[in-house]
C-alpha cells in the first residue's frame, strides 16, 4: 500500500466538490467529525463491514468494490472502470494520461466551469479541447463572422475557433432587441432590421446552435439508448432547448432552406429524450430538467406525433427508435420526475392534462399514482396542495373523466439504481475507506480513493444521501460507519439539495448534538419551507 503524504480529508473533498460542480464547501470532511472519536484509538465496527461489503466475484463485475492499494492498481481498473479512469488524474497526477482516460475525465464533468479547467490541458487534445471549450462555452480567438453559417450544410465538428465564432455569433443573434415600434425614421441612424428580419435571424441561430451542440454530442462515440455520462447531459441539455426552440421558431414561420434541418431536428428531439429517459434525472442541471419535460410535451402534440409518423412510414425497415413518442417511458415516470426536480405545481397540472384528458387514466387513478410518490419521497406536505389542486380539475369535468375509460400505464424499469441499492454501494465505499484509515492512517491511497468512490457515487443522488443519514440517527440502532461520516455526508446533501423538505429533515437530523448554529439555520429554512408548501398561512 502506498504511504506517501497525500491530501487531508478535506483538502480531497475540496478537490472533488469543483471537478463536479458543486458549489458549496465540504465542512469537516469525511471521519473528521469533530464529535466522534478517533479510529486510531476506538474503530467505530466499520472494518468488518469492509469485509462483508460487496462480497462480488471480481469476474462477474468489471467495476466492483474493492481496496485500490496505489496508483498502479488503479491504473489496472482505469482500464475496466470508467469511473476509476475518470479518477486518475485527481489521484494520481503523476501518472502520463492517455486520451481515453482524459476523456474519461472530462465526460464526468457536469458543468461549464468544471470543462473550462480542462482546457489548458488538452494542447495536445484539439477535439477533446473544442468540446471543452464548447460546454464552457469559451470566447473564440477570431473575430466573428459575418454571417452565420447553414445549418444545415455547415460541418460544425471538430470544434475550433471558427465554430466557436458561429456559436457566439449566434448568441448574439439571440440577445439582439427588437426594434422600438416607434423610433424615428428621420433620425439619421441606419434603417434598423426589420422585426421579421430579426425573427428569421433568431430562428437560423437556434438552429445552428441545436446542430452544433448535436454533432459534438455525436462526436463522443456513446453509443444508442444507453444512459448518458454528466458532460454529455450538458450538451443534450443544450440540443433540447436550441433545438425546441428552433422548431417552435420555424413552424410559426418558415425559414428558406431549413426544411429539412427542422424534419430531421424533430426526429432528434425524440431520439435524445429516449436516451435521456435511460438516464438518471435527480441530478439533472436546471435547464435539462426543465427541457426534458418541454420537449416531451413538443413531442406529443398532433403535429410533430404526426410527422415524426410519416418519417417512420419512410424509414428503413427495423428503425424502431422511428417509432415515436409512445417510446417516451409512461405518465407514472414523468410525473415522479418533476417531484424529483421539485416542479410539482407542474406535475400536478400534467396529471390533470392526462388524467382528464379523453381516452385517459382518469383522475382518480393519477391522484392515486400521485400520493404514493409523494409518500415515497416523504412529501406528505405536498398532498394539501394536490388534493386543492385536482378538487378543482374535478368541478370542470364530466363524471366519467374523473373514472376515466384508460388504463394508467405501469412503470418499466429503469437503467440506474435506487436509492437503497446506490446507499448501500456508496456505504461500502466508505466501509473500505474507514478500515484503510484504521491500518494505515489518513494518508492511505486505499482511503482517497475509496472516499472519491462514495462522493462520485453520491454526486447527483440526494435521495442515496438521505437513505444513509437516515441509518445514522441518533439511536441505539444507528449504524456506527454512517455516524462517524455524516458530517461529510450531511455536507454533501446541503451542497446538492439543500433546499428540499425531505433533505432539510434529513439535515437536521444529521446535525451534531450541540452545534446550535446550524441547527437554527435548518429549523429556519425548513420553516420557511413548509409555509411555501402551504402548510402554514402566510
Amino acid at each position: 500500500m502506498s504511504r506517501e503524504r497525500g491530501p487531508s480529508t478535506r483538502a480531497l473533498l475540496l478537490a472533488l466538490v469543483p471537478i463536479f460542480g458543486w458549489g458549496a464547501g465540504a465542512g469537516a470532511g469525511c471521519g473528521d467529525d469533530a464529535s466522534a472519536e478517533s479510529t486510531a484509538s476506538a474503530p467505530t465496527g466499520a472494518g468488518d463491514g469492509a469485509v462483508e461489503a460487496k462480497a462480488k466475484d471480481p469476474g462477474e463485475d468489471p467495476d466492483h468494490i474493492e481496496a485500490v492499494g496505489d496508483c498502479e492498481q488503479l491504473a489496472a481498473r482505469a482500464r475496466r472502470s470508467e469511473t476509476d479512469r475518470s479518477l486518475v488524474p485527481l489521484l494520481c497526477p503523476g501518472l502520463p494520461l492517455d486520451r481515453a482516460t482524459i476523456k474519461a475525465a472530462l465526460l464526468a464533468e457536469p458543468h461549464p466551469g468544471g470543462a473550462a479547467r480542462w482546457i489548458a490541458r488538452l494542447d495536445d487534445h484539439p477535439e477533446l479541447q473544442g468540446l471543452a471549450r464548447l460546454a464552457a462555452l469559451d470566447r473564440s480567438s477570431q473575430a466573428l463572422p459575418e454571417e452565420l453559417p447553414d445549418a444545415a450544410t455547415a460541418l460544425l465538428t471538430p470544434v475550433d475557433d471558427r465554430v466557436l465564432a458561429a456559436v457566439e455569433l449566434a448568441y448574439a443573434r439571440l440577445a439582439a432587441p427588437l426594434p422600438e415600434p416607434d423610433a424615428d425614421p428621420d433620425s439619421g441612424s441606419a434603417d434598423p432590421p426589420s422585426p421579421a428580419s430579426i425573427e428569421n435571424q433568431r430562428t437560423r441561430a437556434h438552429a445552428l446552435l441545436a446542430v452544433a451542440h448535436l454533432q459534438a454530442l455525436q462526436s463522443l462515440g456513446l453509443s444508442p439508448g444507453r444512459p448518458l455520462p454528466p458532460l454529455a447531459r450538458l450538451l443534450a441539455a443544450r440540443v433540447l432547448f436550441h433545438g425546441r426552440s428552433f422548431c417552435r421558431f420555424y413552424w410559426q414561420r418558415r425559414v428558406a432552406g431549413l426544411e429539412r434541418t427542422f424534419a430531421e431536428m424533430e426526429r432528434t428531439l425524440l431520439e435524445l429524450s429516449i436516451d435521456l429517459d435511460n438516464t438518471e434525472h435527480i441530478g439533472d442541471s436546471g435547464l435539462l430538467a426543465v427541457e426534458r419535460e418541454r420537449t416531451r410535451i413538443y413531442l406529443q402534440r398532433k403535429g410533430p406525433k404526426a410527422r415524426i409518423a410519416s418519417m417512420a412510414r419512410r424509414a428503413p425497415q427495423g428503425d424502431a427508435r422511428a417509432l415515436g413518442s409512445r417510446l417516451l417511458l409512461p405518465l407514472s415516470h414523468e410525473l415522479e420526475r418533476l417531484l424529483d426536480h421539485q416542479l410539482s405545481a407542474w406535475a400536478f397540472d400534467r396529471a390533470v392534462a392526462k388524467g382528464g384528458a379523453p381516452g385517459g387514466p382518469g383522475i382518480d387513478a393519477v391522484l392515486a399514482a400521485l400520493t404514493e410518490a409523494l409518500r415515497e419521497r416523504d412529501l406528505r406536505e405536498l398532498e394539501r396542495r394536490m388534493n386543492r389542486r385536482m378538487d378543482r380539475a374535478r368541478a370542470g369535468l364530466p363524471a366519467s373523466r374523473e373514472r376515466g375509460t384508460g388504463a394508467l400505464e405501469p412503470e418499466l424499469p429503469v437503467e440506474w439504481l435506487d436509492a437503497p441499492t446506490l446507499a448501500e454501494d456508496a456505504r461500502a465505499w466508505l466501509a473500505i475507506a474507514d478500515e484503510a484509515e484504521r491500518r494505515e492512517g489518513p494518508p492511505s491511497f486505499a482511503r482517497r480513493h475509496a472516499l472519491a468512490r462514495a462522493i462520485v457515487a453520491l454526486r447527483s443522488r440526494p435521495d442515496a444521501i438521505r437513505e444513509l443519514l437516515a441509518r445514522g440517527s441518533h439511536e441505539a440502532e444507528a449504524d456506527p460507519l454512517v455516524l462517524r461520516y455524516r458530517a461529510v455526508l450531511n455536507e454533501l446533501l446541503v451542497a446538492i439539495d439543500g433546499e428540499s423538505l425531505a433533505s432539510l429533515r434529513a439535515i437536521e437530523g444529521a446535525a451534531r448534538p450541540g452545534d446550535r448554529d446550524a441547527q437554527t439555520e435548518v429549523r429556519r429554512r425548513y420553516a420557511l419551507a413548509t409555509r411555501d408548501a402551504l402548510l402554514h398561512p402566510r
